[in-house]
């Protein structure tokens, strides 16, 4: 990450969930990304909307080429979304975005009107977003940017100086993030997380399995290195289950691409880049047949 700017992961992450708005497809794109890139990225983002001909033909190619997979952001966004909007109606009013980068979901998801958004990343990362934001009304009833290294910094101690409740159930995202991280980083965050939690939490994050491997994945995990961001750490899906309930969750649903693809736009397909898990803190949680109804 240079300074004053976000990862370059963050960015590639941003723009083309905001170039799934001209896939044509059902699983949406974020609207936001366009304002939050950096150049030259916002450049392309504008002329795509300026020929979305194009863009969905781009999209369609890349859909060809990667046999469904250039499909993963779009699909992993809207299965979070769901998973977000799930906790919402059961009345949870806290948010907790673990490596926020260049999300927006506070300023485009109307689920967190009466919901608070703290959203954790890196200063620099924060300084350079707070300035993009700047004059963007959030959909979310408010927006607190939370400081925090998680490889150094004290997580539970920075949220609670930020104000968020602990007494109160939350739902934490962690999206892209747990694969660039070290395993003792990754349990110190599960135990800030626990520390936070009360029953009705949920805990929504992707990670990679280390049983599931593809030639994009391997082409992804090499550019990620290639960029100075290198991917450190891999779970089995059972393996995650036991570190998860060791911090107090219990796994309600483990997908992929090839659950997402069937539940949101009725076709089939074999791979998965990374997964994610959804698990809740008592009382029991919700039958993962809710997950992803429709909208």
């Amino acid at each position: 990450m240079r300074r004053g700017r976000p990862s370059t992961t963050a960015t590639w992450v941003a723009a083309w969930r905001s170039l799934a708005r001209y896939s044509g497809e059902r699983i949406g794109g974020d609207p936001i990304a366009e304002r939050l890139v950096p150049e030259p990225y916002a450049a392309i983002l504008r002329a795509a909307g300026r020929a979305p001909t194009i863009a969905r033909a781009v999209q369609t190619l890349a859909r060809i080429v990667t046999r469904g997979q250039s499909r993963h952001l779009p699909l992993r966004t809207r299965a979070i979304d769901d998973a977000i909007e799930q906790a919402i109606a059961r009345g949870v009013r806290q948010l907790v975005v673990l490596g926020a980068g260049l999300d927006a979901r506070a300023w485009r998801l109307a689920a967190l009107h009466e919901a608070t958004v703290f959203e954790v990343d890196h200063p620099s990362t924060q300084a350079y977003k707070r300035r993009r934001v700047a004059g963007l009304p959030a959909l979310a009833r408010e927006v607190r940017f939370v400081e925090s290294d998680f490889e150094h910094g004290a997580l539970a101690t920075s949220l609670a100086n930020a104000g968020h409740d602990a007494a109160r159930p939350s739902v934490f995202v962690w999206e892209g993030v747990t694969m660039y991280l070290s395993r003792a980083a990754i349990e110190s965050t599960l135990a800030c997380v626990e520390a936070r939690s009360v029953g009705g939490s949920t805990l929504v994050a992707t990670y990679l399995a280390r049983d599931a491997f593809s030639a994009l994945r391997s082409a992804v995990m090499m550019a990620v290195s290639t960029v100075g961001e290198p991917m450190r750490s891999t779970f089995l899906p059972h393996e995650l289950a036991v570190v998860l309930a060791r911090h107090g969750f219990a796994v309600v649903e483990d997908a992929g691409d090839p659950d997402w693809s069937v539940r949101y736009l009725g076709e089939a397909q074999r791979t998965s880049i990374e997964r994610l898990v959804v698990a809740t803190r008592g009382p029991a949680p919700p039958s993962p047949a809710t997950l992803g109804a429709p909208k």
